[in-house]
C-alpha cells in the first residue's frame, strides 16, 4: 500500500508577527544601509573641506612669510595703511576666526552674537563660557602660524605708531572727515563703514588673544590653532606673555584716541572725528563685552595660579619670577584700564539714552519716526547693563578688584544710579547660577562695599586672612599706622540716594549675597578667609544705624535691613562651624548682633517701626490696667504677616542680647535702651503674642483663626525662638526689680478665663461615716468643708489640672483634647462636679495648648493654677509608682529608719542617703531621745515631718559648712563645701531631703539665694545676681564698668583670687591669660567674668551635687514653672519680709478655722472652740508658728492654704472636770494640750477661760516635749 506524501505540509508556517518583525529588520537594514552612506557623504565633505582649509591655512602662512616676514626684522620699514587694511589684516583676521558659536564680535559686528532683546540674564549667565569659548588656542611656540600671530601683531603696532598719516592704520578712520555735504565726504563716511568693521574685529580678536591657552607641541596640528571652543586637553594655560602684551597694547590703541600719533595736535576736525571713532569702538566693545571680560577672567585666573604656586613653594620669588609678575602686573592694570574705559562708555550712553527718551515722552514724535528713538534707548540701556553684568562676574569676584579700579571709576561707580544697577547685576547673577561658591560670592560682597564706603574707611593694617597684595584700595585712609584697626565714620547721607535707593539695593543684594554663601558648601580655605576678612564693615555701627535710618522711610526697607541683619548672623554661626576644627588661620567673622545690640537708638526705632506697622503700644504707664491684653497681637505667630514677623523677630533677637550685659542701672535708672514705659510696652506685647499663639482669640468675623506657621519657616524662626526668651528676661528683671504690676504678666489669661482666684469646686455633700469612732451625734457637722480637692481636679483655665497634666506628659492623648470636660488621672468625681467656665478661646483652645502654654511662658499662667499643676504631677507621679498605697494593697514598703536626736544627721545619712529616687516612698520613723529612750508614738506622718524639718535645720547649721548665706539671710551651697570631706555627698543627701518635703508638700523654713534657685531651674544667674550674693563686689564692677578714666590705671588682671579656709587660691578667668591687663575695651568682659566665676564657678560642683539628690525626687522641669520667689514660697510658704520670703507671716486664722474639723463633742459653735479661735488670733506670728509646728510637725501653713492640709487639722475634745466657777475665775481644767502629729489633730481641754487655754497652750508648743509629754 503506498502512502501519500504530505509535500511539506508538516514544517511550521510563519505567524503574523514574525512576518512583521521581518518586515521591520528589512527597513531598519535599508535604513542603516542610507544613514551609512550619508555619513559617509558628510564625512568625505567635511574632510575635504578640513583639507582644503588646512592647504588655504597653510597657503596664507607661507605667502605671510614671503610678503611680511621680512618686515618684521626690518624694524624702520614701514609699510602702507592700505596694505595693512588690504593684505595684511584680512588672513590674520581669517586664521584666527573665531567659530560661529563663539558670536563674541565676529562677522561684521552688528551686534548678531548677542541681540538686546536677551536681557541681562543672557550676558551674565553666559560670561564664563565665553571667557574659554573666545579663547583662541595659541599655536605651539615656534610653528609657523606663531611666528605669523607674532609677527602681524608687531606690525600692526608699528603701522598703529607711525607719526605720518600714510603709514598708520589708524589714520584710515578719518581719513574721510571733510566737510560734510560734499561728495567726498559722503564717499568718506561711506567707506569708514568697512574700516570700522574691520577694527572691530581686530579689536575682539585682541581681547580672544589675551592670555589664551597654548597647544602643546605634541598635541595635534597647528591648524587647529584657530578653530576657536574649548581648548583641548593637550593644551596650557598662561599663554604667550609677548602675544599678550602686544594685544593689550593694540586694543588700548584703538579704543583711545588720545594716542594716536598720525592726527595733527591740538583739536580740530581729525581729532574730533577720532574721537568719534574711538567711542564707537568702546559702544560696540559694551554691546558686546563678552571678548574683553573674558581676557580679563582669563588673566586674573592665570594671576590667581601664579600666586597659590608660589604660596605653596613658600619661597622667596627668583627675579626671573619677579619680573614676570610686573609684567603680568602692568598687563593687569593696561587691560583693567580699558574695561573701566568701556564701562565708563555703557553708563554714558545709558546716560545719553535716558535723557533723550526723557525728552522723547515730553516731545511728540514725528510722524514718520515713531519708536525710533526708544529701540536706541533699549539698546543703549542693555549694553550698559551687559557691561555692568559682566564686570559684577568678572571683576567685582576677583580678590581685592576694587583695589585697581582708579579713584574717578570709583566715583562713577559709587554713584546711586550706578552702583543700584550694579547690584541689580549681581542679583542677576545670583538667580542664574553664575557665582561659583561661597569664596566668589564673599569677595563680591567685600568689593561691593569697599566700592561704596571706601572713602569713609579709616584704620590701619587689614586683619593676617585678609591681607593680599593689593591692599584695601585707592579710596580709604593710606596714612594708617599698621596696628590700628579699621572703622567706618558714618557715611552721609548722600551716600545712599535720593530716597535711599543705593541702600535699599545694598540690603537685598547683601542679603541674597549671604543666603548663597549659607547655602553653599562652607569649607574652610585659605581664599574663604580672606573674603570673609573683607566683610568687616557689616558688623560696623556706622554702616548698620545709618543704614537703617535711609531704608525706615522706603517700603519694605526695615524688612529688606532684617533680611540682610538675619543672613550675616546665620553666616556667621555658619563660618563659625566650618573654622572650628581648620587649620586655616581665618579672621573672625564681625559679630552683626553685637554691632546691632550696641548702636545707640537701634532698638528704640525698631520699636516705633514695630508699633506702627503691628498697632502695638508704644509705651504702658506703669499703673495701667487696661489694653493690657494687646488685640493686635490676639492670632499669636499666625496673625503677624511674615516680614514683619522677622522684624519683630530681630529685635527681639537683639534686645535679649543686650540684656544679657545690660545691668540694672542703665535699665532702671538710665533706662537704656528703652523707656521703662516703652520696655512694659514690650512685656506687655510680647506677653499677648506667645499667650495667643498657644490660646489665640477667635477672629472678630467669626471665620478661622489663620493656620500656625510652618516649623522651620525662615520668616518666623528668630520670633519663635526669642520672643518667649525675651518675655522671659523681661519678666525676670521684674522679679529681681519690680517695674511692672503683676496684672501686665496675667492680662490675657485674666481676659481670657476670667480673675486668678476662682471659686474651688464645691465639695460633694459629705455623709456621716459609716465607721464613726465616736458615739456623739454632735460630733459629725455637716456645714464643714471637704477636706480639700482632688489636685488633678483643680482648674486651670477651662480644663482641669489633669488633662493639662496628662498633654504635658504624653503629647495630648487624652480624650478630652477636643471636650471641655474631663478631669484626667483619677478625677472623674471631681470634674463631674465642676462648672464649665466662660472662656473667650477660640477653636484652638485645647489641653495641649494650655501645656505648651505654661512650658513656654509659664509666668503668664496664674501661681495657685502652677502650684495645682504641680501637685497633680506629684500626684500623679505617686499613683504610677504605687507610693501612696499601703503595703497590702500593692504599695511600696516603707523605709524604716531610727533617728538619735542627739546625731541626727549622721543617723538620716546612714539610713536615707543611698535611698535615691526610693526616698519617695513612706518613712517610718523612730526618734531615740537624748536619754537613749525611744519615743512612744506611731508615724503616720508626723514624725516624718518633724524629721525633715530637724534635718534641714541642723544641715544649716555652720559647723557642718554646708551652706552659707547671703546678707539678706538666704542659703545657698558653702562653694567652700567641696573640700571638705564627704561634703559633697552631703550636700547631695540634702538635697534629696529638700527633694522629699516638696514631693510631700511640707514646708521647710529656708529661703534659697536667687541665683542659687537659678542654677537648679538649669538657667545661668547674670550680672545683676551678684548684688545679692556679694553687693560690695558687684558695687566695685559697676565702678570699673563705669570709669571715665583709663581702667589700666587700676592694675586689674583676667584673674580672680578666693581663701579657702586660709589657703589662697588662684584662678584665671581667661585661661592662658590670667596676666592680661584689663583695658577699656575689655572691662566688659572682665566684669562678667569675674561675676559669672563667683556666681556659677565657684558654686558649680556643690550646687550640682545639690542637686543631683534634688531631682531624684522632683523633675527640673517642674521647678521651671516657677521663678525664684515663687519657688521659696513652694519651699517655705508665705513670707512677710526678706527678698526670698525669710520672715514668719502671721496665719490666716479665717482660712485655718474654715477648713478645720471637730471631733469628740467638738462643735464649731462650742465655747471652747469659740476661746480657742480667739487666742489663736492673738497670738503673735512666732507664737502661730510654733502652734502650728505642735499640731502638725511645720511650722508653714500649706502653700494655698488650709484647704489642702491633710489630714485636716482637728480640734478633739478632750473632757476634764473643773470648778464649778471656772468661768469666772474658780478652778480651771489642769491638763495640757497635747497633739497628734500624724492626724493634725489638736487634743484641747475643755477649758472654760480663754486666759486658762492661752496659758497651756503656751507651755505645751514652746516646751519642746516629744510625745512623753502628757
Amino acid at each position: 500500500m503506498r502512502l501519500a506524501g504530505l509535500g511539506g505540509a508538516t514544517r511550521k508556517e510563519q505567524t503574523r508577527d514574525e512576518l512583521l518583525e521581518a518586515v521591520r529588520a528589512e527597513r531598519a537594514a535599508r535604513s542603516g544601509a542610507k544613514a551609512k552612506v550619508k555619513s559617509a557623504v558628510v564625512i568625505q565633505r567635511a574632510w575635504r573641506g578640513h583639507a582644503a582649509r588646512r592647504r588655504l591655512r597653510a597657503t596664507l602662512v607661507s605667502e605671510w612669510a614671503t610678503s611680511f616676514g621680512p618686515l618684521v626684522a626690518a624694524p624702520t620699514t614701514q609699510i602702507a595703511a592700505v596694505d595693512v587694511a588690504g593684505k595684511l589684516l584680512p588672513p590674520f583676521l581669517f586664521l584666527l576666526k573665531p567659530p560661529p558659536a563663539a558670536g563674541g564680535g565676529g562677522g561684521a559686528g552688528t551686534g548678531k552674537g548677542l541681540a538686546p532683546s536677551a536681557g541681562v540674564s543672557s550676558g551674565a549667565a553666559t560670561a564664563t563660557a565665553a571667557a574659554v569659548r573666545d579663547a583662541v588656542l595659541l599655536p605651539p611656540a615656534g610653528s609657523p602660524l606663531s611666528n605669523m600671530i607674532r609677527g602681524t601683531l608687531a606690525l600692526l603696532l608699528r603701522t598703529c605708531s607711525a607719526a605720518e598719516p600714510q603709514y598708520s592704520y589708524l589714520a584710515l578712520s578719518v581719513s574721510a572727515a571733510v566737510p560734510s555735504g560734499t561728495q567726498a565726504g559722503a564717499a568718506g563716511a561711506g567707506a569708514q563703514v568697512p574700516w570700522l568693521d574691520q577694527a572691530w574685529r581686530l579689536l575682539a580678536t585682541c581681547c580672544r588673544l589675551v592670555c589664551a591657552p597654548r597647544q602643546l607641541a605634541g598635541g595635534g596640528s597647528s591648524s587647529n590653532s584657530s578653530t576657536g571652543g574649548a581648548p583641548p586637553a593637550a593644551a596650557t594655560a598662561g599663554g604667550d606673555p609677548v602675544v599678550d602684551a602686544a594685544a593689550l597694547r593694540l586694543a588700548a590703541l584703538l579704543t583711545d584716541a588720545a594716542q594716536w600719533r598720525a592726527l595733527a595736535p591740538g583739536p580740530g576736525p581729525q581729532r574730533s572725528a577720532a574721537a568719534a571713532v574711538a567711542e564707537q569702538l568702546r559702544s560696540r566693545l559694551a554691546l558686546q563685552p563678552q571678548p574683553l571680560f573674558a581676557a580679563l577672567s582669563r588673566l586674573l585666573a592665570a594671576q590667581q595660579v601664579q600666586q597659590q604656586a608660589q604660596q605653596a613653594q613658600a619661597l622667596a620669588p627668583s627675579p626671573q619670577q619677579q619680573a614676570a609678575q610686573q609684567l603680568q602686573q602692568q598687563q593687569l592694570s593696561r587691560l583693567l584700564g580699558l574695561v573701566l574705559a568701556v564701562l565708563q562708555s555703557a553708563l554714558d550712553l545709558e546716560q545719553r539714552a535716558s535723557a533723550a527718551a526723557t525728552t522723547a515722552t515730553s516731545t511728540p514724535a514725528p510722524p514718520g519716526n515713531k519708536g525710533g528713538g526708544g529701540s536706541a534707548a533699549t539698546l543703549n540701556a542693555e549694553a550698559a547693563q551687559r557691561c555692568l553684568a559682566a564686570f559684577a562676574q568678572l571683576v567685582l569676584v576677583a580678590p581685592q578688584a576694587v583695589a585697581l579700579v582708579p579713584g574717578d571709576m570709583q566715583a562713577r561707580l559709587r554713584e546711586p544710579r550706578v552702583f543700584g544697577a550694579l547690584c541689580r547685576c549681581v542679583r542677576q547673577l545670583l538667580r542664574s547660577r553664575a557665582l561659583r561658591g561661597a569664596a566668589e560670592a564673599g569677595w563680591c560682597l567685600t568689593n561691593l562695599l569697599q566700592l561704596l564706603l571706601g572713602p569713609h574707611m579709616r584704620g590701619g593694617a587689614l586683619p593676617d586672612a585678609a591681607v593680599t597684595a593689593g591692599g584695601r584700595g585707592g579710596s580709604s585712609d593710606s596714612t594708617a599706622s599698621p596696628g590700628a584697626v579699621w572703622v567706618l565714620t558714618p557715611p552721609p547721607d548722600a551716600v545712599w540716594g535720593p530716597g535711599g535707593e543705593a541702600a535699599m539695593e545694598l540690603a537685598e543684594t547683601a542679603a541674597a549675597l549671604m543666603a548663597h554663601m549659607v547655602s553653599s558648601k562652607l569649607v574652610a580655605t585659605g581664599q574663604l578667609a580672606a573674603a570673609v576678612a573683607g566683610l568687616w564693615l557689616l558688623g560696623q555701627r556706622g554702616l548698620l544705624l545709618p543704614l537703617l535710618t535711609a531704608l525706615m522711610p522706603m517700603p519694605g526697607g526695615v524688612e529688606g535691613f532684617t533680611d540682610m541683619c538675619c543672613a550675616a548672623m546665620d553666616l556667621g554661626g555658619r563660618l563659625a562651624t566650618a573654622f572650628a576644627d581648620s587649620e586655616v588661620r581665618a579672621a573672625g567673622f564681625p559679630s552683626v548682633l553685637n554691632a546691632l545690640a550696641f548702636s545707640p537708638a537701634l532698638l528704640p526705632r525698631l520699636w516705633k517701626w514695630l508699633c506702627f506697622s503691628l498697632g502695638l503700644p508704644r509705651e504702658c504707664p506703669a499703673a495701667a490696667t487696661r489694653g493690657l491684653d494687646v488685640a493686635a497681637l490676639a492670632g499669636g505667630y499666625a496673625g503677624v504677616a511674615p516680614r514683619k514677623a522677622r522684624v519683630l523677630g530681630l529685635f527681639c533677637r537683639v534686645y535679649a542680647q543686650l540684656l544679657l550685659v545690660l545691668d540694672d542701672g542703665e535699665f532702671y535708672d538710665l533706662q537704656q535702651p528703652l523707656e521703662l514705659a516703652a520696655s512694659r510696652a514690650v512685656g506687655t506685647s510680647l506677653n499677648s503674642l506667645v499667650f495667643h499663639t498657644y490660646l489665640p482669640k477667635p477672629p472678630p468675623d467669626g471665620s478661622r483663626p489663620p493656620p500656625p506657621p510652618a516649623e522651620g519657616d525662615p520668616a518666623y524662626a528668630l520670633l519663635v525662638e526669642w520672643a518667649p526668651r525675651l518675655l522671659r528676661a523681661l519678666y525676670e528683671r521684674d522679679v529681681r526689680r519690680p517695674y511692672c504690676q503683676s496684672l501686665l504678666w496675667l492680662a490675657p489669661y485674666t481676659e481670657m478665663f476670667g480673675t486668678e482666684d476662682q471659686p474651688p469646686p464645691p465639695p460633694p455633700p459629705r455623709r456621716r461615716p459609716l465607721n464613726d469612732d465616736y458615739d456623739d451625734d454632735d460630733d459629725f457637722d455637716p456645714s464643714a468643708p471637704a477636706p480639700g480637692p482632688d489636685p488633678a481636679a483643680a482648674r486651670i483655665g477651662p480644663f482641669t489640672a489633669g488633662t493639662v497634666l496628662t498633654s504635658l506628659m504624653y503629647g495630648g492623648t487624652s480624650s478630652e483634647d477636643d471636650h471641655e470636660g474631663g478631669g484626667g488621672a483619677g478625677s472623674a468625681a471631681g470634674v463631674a462636679a465642676a462648672p464649665a467656665l466662660q472662656t473667650k478661646a477660640g477653636e484652638g483652645c485645647r489641653p495641649s495648648s494650655m501645656a505648651a502654654l505654661m512650658k513656654a511662658t509659664p509666668q503668664a499662667v496664674p501661681f495657685s493654677r502652677r502650684v495645682d499643676l504641680l501637685r497633680a504631677l506629684l500626684a500623679e507621679d505617686k499613683a504610677r509608682g504605687r507610693w501612696d498605697r499601703a503595703p497590702h494593697a500593692g504599695g511600696m514598703q516603707p523605709i524604716k529608719v531610727t533617728i538619735r536626736r542627739a546625731s541626727l544627721i549622721e543617723d538620716a545619712y546612714a539610713g536615707l542617703a543611698q535611698a535615691g529616687s526610693g526616698l519617695k516612698a513612706r518613712l517610718q520613723v523612730t526618734f531615740i531621745n537624748e536619754a537613749g529612750m525611744t519615743e512612744a508614738g506611731l508615724d503616720f506622718g508626723g514624725l516624718q515631718k518633724e524629721l525633715l524639718e530637724r534635718v534641714v535645720s541642723a544641715g544649716l547649721d555652720a559647723n557642718y559648712g554646708l551652706f552659707t548665706s547671703t546678707p539678706d539671710g538666704l542659703a545657698y551651697p558653702n562653694p567652700a563645701a567641696e573640700r571638705i570631706p564627704g561634703g559633697l555627698a552631703l550636700l547631695e543627701f540634702m538635697g534629696l531631703m529638700f527633694g522629699k518635703a516638696l514631693y510631700e508638700g511640707i514646708l521647710l523654713p529656708v529661703p534659697f539665694a536667687h541665683f542659687f534657685v537659678a542654677r537648679l531651674q538649669g538657667r545661668q544667674p547674670l550680672f545683676d545676681d551678684l548684688a545679692t550674693l556679694d553687693p560690695e563686689l558687684h558695687k566695685n564692677l559697676l565702678m570699673v564698668k563705669r570709669y571715665e578714666g583709663d581702667v589700666a590705671d587700676l592694675c586689674l588682671s583676667f584673674s580672680a583670687e578666693t581663701d579657702y579656709f586660709g589657703t589662697p587660691v588662684h584662678h584665671e578667668l581667661l585661661p592662658g591669660r590670667g596676666d592680661e591687663p584689663v583695658t577699656n575695651d575689655s572691662r566688659l568682659l572682665y566684669c562678667h567674668l569675674l561675676a559669672d566665676w563667683h556666681l556659677n564657678g565657684k558654686l558649680g560642683p556643690p550646687a550640682a551635687a545639690f542637686a543631683r539628690g534634688l531631682f531624684n525626687l522632683i523633675p527640673q522641669a517642674s521647678l521651671r514653672l516657677f521663678n525664684p520667689r515663687e519657688f521659696n514660697q513652694l519651699l517655705s510658704g508665705a513670707a512677710a519680709d526678706g527678698p526670698g520670703g525669710a520672715g514668719l507671716a502671721a496665719l490666716d486664722v479665717a482660712d485655718m478655722r474654715r477648713y478645720a474639723k471637730y471631733s469628740g463633742g467638738y462643735k464649731h459653735d462650742s465655747t471652747t472652740v469659740k476661746l480657742f479661735w480667739r487666742v489663736v488670733a492673738e497670738l503673735t506670728p512666732a507664737e502661730q508658728a510654733a502652734l502650728l509646728r505642735f499640731v502638725t510637725s511645720c511650722s508653714r501653713p500649706p502653700l494655698g492654704g488650709f484647704r489642702y492640709l491633710q489630714p485636716p487639722l482637728t480640734l478633739h475634745k478632750v473632757d476634764c472636770d473643773a470648778g464649778l466657777f471656772a468661768a469666772i475665775g474658780g478652778r480651771d481644767v489642769d491638763r495640757l494640750p497635747s497633739a497628734s502629729t500624724c492626724y493634725n489633730m489638736l487634743k484641747l481641754p475643755n477649758y472654760r477661760r480663754a486666759a486658762t487655754l492661752k496659758t497651756k497652750l503656751l507651755y505645751s508648743i514652746t516646751s519642746g516635749a516629744g510625745f512623753e509629754l502628757s
